[in-house]
């Protein structure tokens, strides 16, 4: 049965507990069958993804990472009434939305990303200025639009797979530090991504993917996760998760073409 959430109405803590642990736990599966178990990832944790696709991939990826944190900034604004009535939650997303642009220091995680492209022998002229692949694109403005023309309820199940991306990089980590002779400095891209997305860091900045839940969490509590026809929570978090699949294949298929 299709995860339907009923609008307008106030669950209770333990309805909604209920509903936001059904969403993740149908994310976890998705990312499984759509990212874990392709190619890409298949290929990476054996040791066997050819250096070129990891290249096209980490250009194509620390061009997104740019953009999609930059996104998520506007989100404070776009969803400046939830906060309003759910004002202790202002705090944390400030701390969240901080963290992406001033640890280690400013302009924040975008220079652990590009430490990692340089490992990877890309120049920050080509993470910059090169067009990005469609499928990167495309994720990119699926949550754009999210943002501008969903609801806060659909943007918080979109970024469910923020919980999987933390997993997601400990597993490139440790594909890259045990097959491909990176230690934690050339791999602290996605070093940080584990910490970050998954864990209270930075002197107490909340997790992300736990922030994320809370905040999905108190929508359905206080009857503003707002569903729109054809779009919805589940549909939201499915397609995040389908594109970040597609994402990794754009770039496995392009280096195949390539060669």
């Amino acid at each position: 049965m299709a995860l339907k959430v009923e609008l307008g109405k106030k669950y209770s803590p333990v309805e909604a507990k209920a509903i936001v642990d059904r969403l993740y736990g149908l994310v976890r599966e998705r990312w499984e069958a759509k990212v874990n178990q392709k190619p890409f990832m298949q290929q990476l944790m054996a040791g066997k993804l050819p250096l070129k696709t990891l290249q096209i991939f980490f250009r194509n990826w620390g061009a997104y990472t740019i953009e999609i944190n930059t996104l998520t900034a506007c989100t404070y604004h776009k969803n400046i009434t939830f906060l309003k009535i759910n004002r202790d939650l202002m705090g944390p997303i400030g701390e969240k939305i901080a963290d992406e642009f001033i640890h280690p220091r400013p302009p924040g995680h975008f220079l652990v990303m590009l430490q990692t492209a340089q490992a990877f022998g890309l120049t920050e002229e080509e993470v910059f200025t090169t067009p990005m692949l469609s499928e990167f694109r495309g994720k990119i403005d699926f949550m754009r639009g999210i943002v501008y023309e969903g609801t806060a309820a659909e943007w918080y199940a979109a970024v469910t797979t923020e919980e999987q991306i933390g997993y997601w990089s400990a597993a490139c980590y440790k594909a890259l530090t045990t097959h491909y002779g990176f230690d934690r400095e050339k791999a602290t891209y996605f070093a940080t991504h584990v910490e970050a997305d998954l864990a209270e860091h930075e002197e107490g900045v909340m997790g992300h993917a736990s922030f994320n839940r809370m905040a999905l969490q108190r929508l359905l509590e206080t009857g503003m996760a707002d569903e729109r026809p054809t779009y919805g929570l589940e549909y939201c978090a499915m397609t995040s998760v389908d594109l970040h699949g597609a994402m990794l294949r754009a770039a496995f298929e392009e280096a195949e073409r390539q060669n």
